[in-house]
């Protein structure tokens, strides 16, 4: 009898030391927050210096967010009516879309103002090179 009842309590020390040491175990994923240490930066990209002598070698990951919001180039255009109406040429330029109507994926060959009319209204994906014109 006093063997069982050594066994259950070392069964029982074993369920409790072994959730400390795993503490999201058995929990819902994102209950426990994070569980690695990840730096983050705010609206700033890290220095070359840091991203080659720091994060790359040591494969440490970092979070950068909202690093282009006072980037020049992240606002030149903020519609589709703009880019079609200030880049000379691109309304006419010929390239290829993927249309996703159906179960199997058909390229489409359009405009690509055609394709800024209609992306937002049936499942195209743009699948071509980038327009000479945009480059």
């Amino acid at each position: 009898m006093n063997f069982f009842i050594l066994i259950l309590l070392a069964t029982i020390v074993s369920f409790v030391s072994g959730a400390n040491q795993n503490p999201g175990h058995l929990k819902p994923f994102g209950s426990v927050g994070s569980l690695v240490n990840i730096e983050e930066l705010d609206r700033e990209y890290p220095t070359v210096s840091k991203l080659f002598t720091y994060y790359i070698p040591k494969s440490e990951p970092v979070l950068v967010r909202q690093v282009l919001i006072d980037d020049n180039h992240y606002s030149v255009w903020q519609t589709d009516k703009q880019l079609e109406d200030e880049v000379y040429g691109l309304s006419d330029t010929n390239i290829q879309v993927e249309s996703f109507k159906s179960r199997q994926r058909q390229r489409v060959p359009m405009t690509f103002g055609e394709f800024l009319h209609r992306y937002n209204k049936e499942p195209l994906l743009f699948a071509d090179n980038v327009p000479e014109v945009l480059q």
